[in-house]
């Protein structure tokens, strides 16, 4: 006579097997998966920090080209005058940093504002109609061209920026 089993189910080992192996796989695509997000998490502060030096960069680009004077040029300070808003009156436009690493450059106008966060070093260069390099203390009415070089920094990553700006309208 044949006797068929009625007891259907797992075995105290083969549940200890499925979850051993259940627990490896979890663990294996948990790994990919935080090794996924350090690397994104990582990428975006980079490209924020030189995404942030770019637009700062062009911002202040597009204000000297305006630029009707030049009334401070100093190192860390420069100082003019641009009718930004196109309202036919000059608004006085100051970008100054404070010489100290992480500190903003500053935007000052109506209002103060951080042109570009954690400024590692911030240096402003004269040049005359001749593209003579200007020694200091720069006489502001002698002022052509303005060359910026800014090194921020965010953690572990730095990023230099260097542009000239010839002032078009003086």
């Amino acid at each position: 006579m044949l006797r068929i089993s009625s007891r259907t189910g797992l075995t105290l080992i083969e549940l200890l097997i499925t979850l051993v192996l259940m627990f490896a796989l979890v663990g294996v695509l948990w790994g990919v998966f935080n090794t996924g997000l350090t690397t994104t998490v990582t990428e975006s502060l980079r490209s924020s920090i030189k995404g942030e030096s770019g637009r700062g960069i062009i911002r202040m680009g597009n204000e000297l080209r305006q630029a009707l004077s030049v009334t401070t040029a100093q190192a860390t300070n420069l100082t003019f005058t641009a009718d930004t808003d196109n309202d036919g009156v000059a608004e006085s436009i100051q970008y100054t940093w404070g010489g100290t690493a992480g500190n903003p450059l500053n935007r000052v106008a109506s209002t103060t504002f951080p042109l570009v966060n954690s400024v590692n070093s911030l240096a402003f260069s004269y040049y005359d109609s001749n593209n003579n390099l200007l020694s200091f203390p720069v006489t502001a009415s002698q002022v052509r061209v303005v060359g910026v070089n800014i090194t921020a920094k965010s953690q572990d990553e730095t990023f230099q920026t260097r542009s000239e700006y010839r002032l078009r309208n003086l």
